[in-house]
């Protein structure tokens, strides 16, 4: 699979374009992009701030990365890919998101959003169904949604860096999950101690 870094370029061979790497310079989503129709891998940094509230139309996309430092958009239209498997946003500012109802979300099974300041995470969570490893280290998170138990096929998940102050006990009853790392939080001695009695882990 031939990995395209210039937009330009793929632009007069769109049809045929399957992987495609882009730094948007601008702060203005490139219209250019809209319209790739059957592009499978798309790696998107630089300094855009918005995104299009309908989404584009990747329709079959199953890799996404986005790094947007400068980002204040909602990229909420990215869990309507009919197609995607794996989504990473890196150091793009998103509080919260939205996710779809009422019909199917993305078929994820690989959710990274790492040093977003992500505050919470919807309760709608479990729709996700799919999902077996989830990156939320580097956030602001303070606690999560019972809805996670729901996520039947997780087995990875990593907090680390957040700004939890008690262990959230919904953690263990997630059916699969079998690596927790959640170093780096805000845990009072008492607390540290209480999860080292609970769930034989010592957070940092």
């Amino acid at each position: 699979m031939k990995l395209y870094k210039d937009l330009k370029a793929a632009s007069k061979v769109r049809q045929e374009v399957r992987a495609l790497k882009v730094t948007v310079r601008t702060n203005v989503f490139p219209s250019e992009l809209m319209d790739f129709p059957y592009l499978e891998e798309l790696y998107l940094d630089g300094n855009c701030t918005s995104f299009p509230e309908d989404g584009p139309n990747w329709n079959n996309l199953r890799v996404l990365s986005i790094k947007w430092p400068q980002f204040s958009g909602d990229l909420s239209s990215l869990f309507n890919l009919s197609r995607l498997e794996n989504l990473k946003i890196i150091e793009t500012p998103q509080r919260t998101f939205i996710l779809p109802l009422g019909h199917a979300a993305s078929p994820l099974k690989s959710l990274t959003i790492k040093d977003c300041g992500l505050e919470c995470l919807p309760e709608e969570i479990s729709i996700l169904s799919y999902l077996t490893d989830m990156n939320l280290s580097g956030n602001h998170l303070t606690q999560l949604p019972y809805s996670l138990i729901d996520l039947k096929n997780l087995g990875r998940l990593n907090l680390d860096g957040n700004k939890f102050e008690i262990f959230p006990d919904v953690i263990k009853k997630i059916p699969k999950l079998s690596h927790l790392s959640i170093d780096q939080n805000l845990f009072t001695d008492d607390e540290k101690a209480r999860i080292q009695r609970e769930f034989h882990i010592w957070p940092n």
